[in-house]
């Protein structure tokens, strides 16, 4: 990956800024803390991957803006990209990839923001963990390698190499091998109760015999007693005709009864209908006189009831005359009654104005005051402009004088530090002779090691060549027993075949064939365990070598450091010769230092003399300032007190003109409701409404009593009106009645001759009774059988079906013993498979191959820095301190030496653990942008070079220099003045009015 540009917009603390990367190749981004250099690398992380160091999603956007956009153009192997990643604030994420074309910039971009961002991974080959850890070294984690425990640090380089898959393989092999253990047992109690099953075929096929023999039985019952009640039936059906006949009369009969009772009931109806007539031509005179007198009474009340309609209509348009006046006087009142309020309220306000008014003069006073006391304030505050500049400028000078004083002081110490460890050296000059020649007999110890472990390994790779033939002639020698057993099965079934001619066997030839393959099995079978014996005792050979060879390697394993070692002590006795000098010119610059500290900055001295003469003539005193503001404070609420006044004033005069208005108003509305109840239309209607009620001269009593009347007449008028019906079918009356008795007698006649035909049939309806009680019972017998039959049926079809289970289950428990052996071998895989992808399988093997690469890396670019004054191993197996069990232990320890020997890293001062730890991180990100497969020419370095001292900083632009032709543009980010001079090109940051800004300097 190459940069292009980068343009940010509202993102963190940058409001709007473009940094085009064309002409950087080794460049430094400066500025002082806070100004916002790491923001810059920040923001092409996120562009790229959507990571920050911001906590939640929306920090990220400037403080007061809504949305945040970076826009990052980069190169992959000669095509250009252009990523850019929209923020809102409390909205979604939008993010857009862009590739150059001929015609200008096409869209890639997904149909969702993961499908996007899987697209730009595939682009860059290079995910945001593999970033940080290789291209990007983050501020503040400059030491996370070498500060972690060995067992946590080597986790964490399995997990930059990217060998937590193989920890993701073993496990999801070890959940398979568990899933293929759990179906093994649970295949193996299945197989097992179908083994029980099967055991029970004997017994249900005897029962099954002996049940069949039973349903022969008592099917011959069943058809006896069908014959039998075939031969009732018909018996049964002569009766059942008969007994039909007697139930058809008996119907008849009983028919005609229920008519004659009806014909009966209607003679006697038309009986009393006619005496009922004759009662009331007793009475009819009387009849007729209360008829008379209804009809004179019915004709008044009606006469009386129109009267009452108009009585009615009169006394409601009365009553709504006057619901009309007297909402009109409501409406009146309550107008009146409100001007009567308003006019009391602002009579009240009045009061209240008034008392207001009264406090002017005391208010006019106190406005002056308040003036006077700004006057004032104005004064002390304009002294106080002049005195700040001349306070800050005396801070400053006081300031830059203690900073001067610290930086010589510090200087001091490290040139007396600097001067004791070199004149250290000139000391060890003898234990350093000696230290080079006994490491020289160390060595020589460990090269014959060294030719012993190859002889080790080459007897080794003999013995593993070996067991792979011997697992080459195991797998070949299963494979015949397996064809061997497959034949034997078929020559163990019925009507088998010769396997070379294919043609039929007979007795003699078959057990020839069997005993011939039985032989050859038996054969295999004691070749495969001499070969099994000759694995095991292989095995056991390679195991004894390969710990033999870790024993001898963990020995030799300080070869490299020894060597490393003596051309150190040489370089360091070479050095020690030339350290004279130097102790000198370090002693003449300390005494330089402690003279300029004794005699003081001299060039600070008058300019703070001249500060202090005029803060004296100013006279200052922050009290006087104080008392100014109290004061103005103090009389400040005259002015809201006067504008009270103002708008009294104002209300006051109101009020005076609205009052007149509100009299009048009172006057007129008291006119209006005394004219409603005298002169209004509605009061001249209700007195024309009341001189109609007057004339209409309606009596309710009298009304009431005439119809009282009518009531008590209404019987004889019902009464007088039945007469005259009566009369008029008198005649009709009295043929009807003859007829009704003709009809009865001959109805009578009919049911005699009814009831002397069923007197015969009453003995054939007793006897189909009892016969339909002997055939239910017979019916009831055949039906026991059926059961019984049934149940036979039933209990056969139960063990047929249970048998043909068995069958099934035969089948099954083959089927199962196949399975189970499949599981088996499966299950054997897998946990072969979970103990290679372990931790001490393939990410152990890996790590051992990466290791060397790293030290060698790390070794050569540390060189760089220190001038070959310090080195670095890695040790990953130790022998073990106690106990009898001799198999060392895994561990990834690192040792540092110097001149001095190998010391603990936390013995290194702080430029020393940086180099070390630059060293090592450069050496990985190398090494993991190698592996990933990803081109990336981009290397960021944030911070960590206000550690080094000159020297330090020399090295580490020089080992910058040495690696620049292997990347396109590194970037390094530093807030030391001296360090950023040594860069060509520098990309100032700075941060004014709250936002960051960056310029390129060349």
């Amino acid at each position: 990956m190459i940069p292009r540009q980068l343009v940010l917009r509202n993102f963190l603390s940058y409001r709007q800024a473009t940094l085009p990367f064309a002409g950087l190749h080794l460049a430094c981004i400066c500025g002082a803390n806070g100004a916002g250099k790491s923001s810059l690398l920040e923001a092409i992380a996120w562009a790229l991957w959507g990571q920050s160091r911001a906590s939640r999603e929306d920090d990220v956007i400037y403080y007061g803006e809504m949305e945040a956009q970076v826009t990052f153009e980069f190169s992959v192997q000669g095509q250009t990209y252009r990523v850019v990643r929209l923020r809102r604030r409390e909205q979604h994420t939008v993010l857009e990839l862009q590739i150059q074309t001929a015609a200008g910039y096409t869209s890639l971009t997904g149909r969702s923001l993961r499908a996007t961002q899987e697209k730009i991974i595939q682009i860059l080959r290079l995910d945001y963990n593999t970033f940080v850890n290789s291209a990007y070294l983050r501020q503040g984690r400059a030491d996370e390698f070498m500060a972690k425990r060995p067992s946590e640090r080597k986790q964490l380089l399995a997990s930059l190499l990217g060998l937590d898959q193989y920890e993701t393989l073993a496990e999801a092999a070890r959940d398979r091998a568990r899933d293929y253990k759990a179906q093994i047992s649970v295949l193996e109690q299945h197989l097992q109760t179908l083994e029980n099953q099967l055991s029970q075929e004997p017994t249900l096929r005897a029962q099954q015999a002996a049940l069949n023999q039973q349903i022969q039985q008592q099917r011959q019952q069943l058809e006896q007693s069908q014959q039998r009640l075939q031969e009732q039936r018909a018996t049964y059906h002569v009766h059942q005709l008969q007994q039909r006949d007697y139930k058809h009369l008996q119907q008849q009969r009983d028919t005609l009864g229920t008519t004659i009772a009806h014909l009966e009931q209607q003679c006697e109806k038309l009986r009393q209908e006619q005496a009922a007539i004759t009662d009331l031509e007793a009475r009819a005179p009387l009849l007729e006189a209360a008829a008379s007198q209804w009809q004179s009474l019915k004709t008044a009340e009606a006469q009386l009831q129109q009267c009452f309609s108009d009585y009615q209509r009169l006394r409601q348009e009365r009553d709504r005359h006057q619901q009309s006046l007297n909402q009109q006087r409501q409406d009146l009142l309550r107008t009146l009654h409100g001007l009567e309020s308003q006019q009391q309220f602002l009579q009240e306000q009045c009061q209240q104005l008034e008392k207001l008014l009264k406090q002017e003069n005391q208010i006019v006073a106190a406005l002056e005051q308040l003036q006077r006391s700004r006057a004032h304030l104005q004064a002390q505050e304009e002294l106080q402009q002049k005195v700040f500049p001349l306070l800050q400028a005396k801070q400053r000078l006081e300031l830059e004088q203690q900073q001067q004083e610290q930086r010589l002081r510090s200087r001091r110490e490290e040139l007396q530090q600097l001067w004791r460890h070199l004149h250290q050296q000139v000391e060890r000059q003898p234990t350093l002779q000696e230290a080079v020649t006994l490491i020289t007999a160390q060595i020589e110890t460990l090269e014959k090691q060294r030719i012993y472990q190859d002889h080790v390994r080459e007897k080794g790779l003999e013995r593993r060549r070996f067991l792979e033939q011997l697992q080459a002639r195991q797998q070949e020698y299963e494979r015949q027993i397996n064809q061997l057993e497959q034949r034997l099965e078929l020559l163990n079934q019925p009507g088998a075949i010769c396997p070379l001619c294919q043609r039929p066997l007979d007795a003699q030839h078959h057990q020839a064939v069997l005993q011939r393959n039985a032989a050859e099995k038996e054969e295999l079978l004691n070749q495969l365990w001499v070969i099994r014996e000759q694995l095991a005792v292989t095995e056991r050979e390679i195991q004894v070598l390969r710990r033999e060879y870790l024993t001898v390697g963990y020995e030799i394993s300080q070869l490299t450091q020894l060597f490393e070692q003596r051309g150190q002590l040489q370089q360091q006795l070479q050095s020690t010769q030339d350290l004279e000098p130097q102790l000198d010119r370090l002693a003449g610059e300390i005494e330089q230092i402690e003279q300029q500290l004794a005699n003081g900055p001299q060039e600070t001295l008058g300019e703070l003399e001249a500060i202090e003469a005029e803060l004296a003539r100013l006279n200052y005193d922050e009290k006087n300032l104080a008392i100014a503001r109290g004061q103005v404070e103090k009389w400040r609420w005259a002015e809201a007190k006067e504008q009270e006044l103002r708008q009294a004033q104002r209300q006051y005069r109101q009020i005076q003109q609205q009052l007149p208005a509100l009299m009048a108003q009172q006057e007129e509305l008291q006119r209006q409701l005394n004219a409603l109840e005298t002169t209004s239309p509605l009061a001249q209607n209700l007195a024309t409404i009341d001189q109609k009620l007057a004339a209409l001269a309606y009596d309710p009593e009298r009304h009431a009593q005439i119809q009282a009347q009518l009531v008590a007449l209404e019987a004889d008028y019902e009464a007088y009106q039945t007469l005259q019906r009566g009369r008029s079918r008198q005649p009709q009356l009295r043929q009807d009645l003859q007829n009704l008795e003709e009809t009865l007698q001959q109805q009578r006649e009919q049911l005699q001759r009814i009831t002397d035909k069923l007197a015969p049939l009453e003995d054939t309806a007793r006897a189909t009774t009892r016969l339909a009680a002997d055939l239910n019972q017979r019916q009831q017998e055949l039906l026991q059988q059926q059961q019984i039959l049934e149940t036979y049926l039933a209990h056969y079809g139960k063990l047929t079906a249970e048998l043909e289970q068995l069958h099934r289950l035969t089948q099954e428990y083959e089927q199962g013993q196949q399975t189970l052996a499949h599981l088996r071998h499966q299950y054997r895989l897998y946990c072969e498979l979970a103990q290679a992808f372990g931790k001490n399988g393939i990410p152990a093997m890996l790590i051992e191959t990466v290791l060397p690469h790293l030290e060698a890396e790390t070794n050569h670019i540390l060189g760089r820095l220190t001038n070959h004054q310090l080195h670095v191993q890695f040790i990953t197996q130790r022998s073990r301190r106690i106990g009898a069990d001799t198999k060392p232990i895994e561990t990834l320890d690192i040792l540092i030496a110097d001149c001095q020997g190998t010391r603990p890293y936390e013995s290194y001062s702080g430029g020393e653990a940086f180099r070390i730890n630059f060293a090592l991180r450069l050496a990985l990100a190398r090494l993991l942008a190698q592996r990933s497969g990803s081109d990336v020419q981009f290397l960021i370095i944030d911070e960590g070079f206000g550690t080094q001292d000159a020297q330090g900083c020399e090295r580490l632009i020089a080992a910058l220099n040495a690696i620049a032709p292997e990347f396109h543009c590194i970037l390094a980010i530093t807030h030391v003045p001296a360090l950023k001079e040594a860069f060509q090109t520098r990309i100032e940051v700075t941060k004014t009015a709250g936002a960051s800004q960056l310029s390129i300097i060349t």
